[in-house]
């Protein structure tokens, strides 16, 4: 199955603005259900296109690693979910300020880890 490229590239977004409208405008568990499978779908298409597009050398012998390479890739989107998540069911502020921050680092080790593959400067 061939897909255009500006779909083909758009899909991951899709898949996460599907999920978030899923949480936003349903109340069941069916709705959570459906929008925890787009947020893993978008989240695997996402680490998938990453390892094909590495341009980095990955050396799978290394010992520096600590976590193992599939718990380490995924590690920012769980980080990004349960922020999610924290904010849409506690009603403390305090506790959704934390969540948030959890948020902005998982989006930071997202972003660095993309510049790192890429070989480019990082000023975050």
């Amino acid at each position: 199955m061939y897909l255009p490229e500006r779909l083909y590239e758009n899909l991951p977004s899709i898949y996460f603005v599907i999920s978030g409208g899923l949480v936003i405008l349903g109340n069941g568990g069916l709705y959570i259900f459906s929008a925890l499978l787009f947020y893993v779908a978008a989240c695997v298409t996402l680490v998938a296109r990453s390892a094909q597009r590495r341009r980095d050398k990955r050396n799978l012998h290394s010992t520096k690693e600590v976590l193992p390479e599939v718990i380490y890739e995924y590690l920012p989107y769980g980080y990004i979910g349960f922020g999610i998540l924290l904010i849409l069911i506690v009603e403390q502020e305090i506790i959704q300020f934390l969540a948030f921050t959890w948020c902005v680092y998982g989006l930071r080790n997202i972003m660095c880890r993309h510049a790192n593959r890429n070989r480019q400067t990082v000023h975050f």
